[in-house]
């Protein structure tokens, strides 16, 4: 009971920033569980307003990380509207792109810790800059409608909760939570679909 104790008063200490930013951080995954182009306008919005709170925080690199977010709702936009012969379809990650997406981001994480420690010295350096690495390279998947998106998404998600508690967003926490929730529901509707369509090919 305690931590809900202690969630119902950062809930009255939130800034109605971040309150906003969770309501379209929400909307925006579960639409695009939907596979709806709406949620990134939901996620243009909630990225804006995320880059003020973690840089009020001082979490770099998720600062930077949201302002890659903001560029990359306007790319999915556009491209989950195309219609027709352009557009874009649920397809499966290959092996390679597995190999690609863990060990491309694991040297990735590490030189931008070299690199970075010479500038920036703060407790939560190497986790901020690993969860925002697989983070660019994961909503990337998600434009292109990899199925796999929302596995990387999960875990992910859960290895923020620990920068959230670390500072102190325990609102956050639970969009996290949500998140995850979200996440496997949006796994076994793009999964349903894909399965749905390569049935539709194969009988054509």
């Amino acid at each position: 009971m305690e931590i809900w104790t202690i969630i119902s008063e950062q809930w009255q200490q939130q800034s109605i920033i971040e309150v906003f930013a969770v309501l379209a951080a929400v909307t925006y995954v579960w639409l695009a569980a939907e596979e709806s182009s709406w949620c990134w306008p939901f996620g243009f919005l909630g990225t804006i307003l995320y880059a003020f709170i973690y840089w009020d925080v001082s979490l770099v690199f998720q600062t930077l990380l949201n302002i890659y977010y903001v560029g990359m709702a306007i790319w999915g936009f556009i491209t989950w509207r195309k219609t027709g012969v352009d557009s874009l379809e649920i397809t499966r990650m290959s092996f390679n792109l597995h190999m690609m997406v863990i060990i491309g981001g694991i040297a990735a994480s590490g030189l931008v810790y070299l690199l970075a420690s010479y500038w920036l010295q703060y407790d939560l350096l190497l986790p901020d800059i690993i969860i925002t690495v697989f983070s660019l390279t994961t909503t990337y998947l998600t434009v292109k409608k990899k199925l796999e998106n929302w596995i990387y998404w999960t875990i992910i998600n859960t290895a923020s909760i620990y920068l959230l508690i670390e500072t102190e967003l325990y609102l956050s926490i639970l969009l996290m939570f949500l998140y995850i929730v979200i996440a496997l529901k949006g796994l076994y509707q793009w999964l349903a679909t894909y399965s749905k369509n390569e049935l539709k090919y194969a009988v054509g």
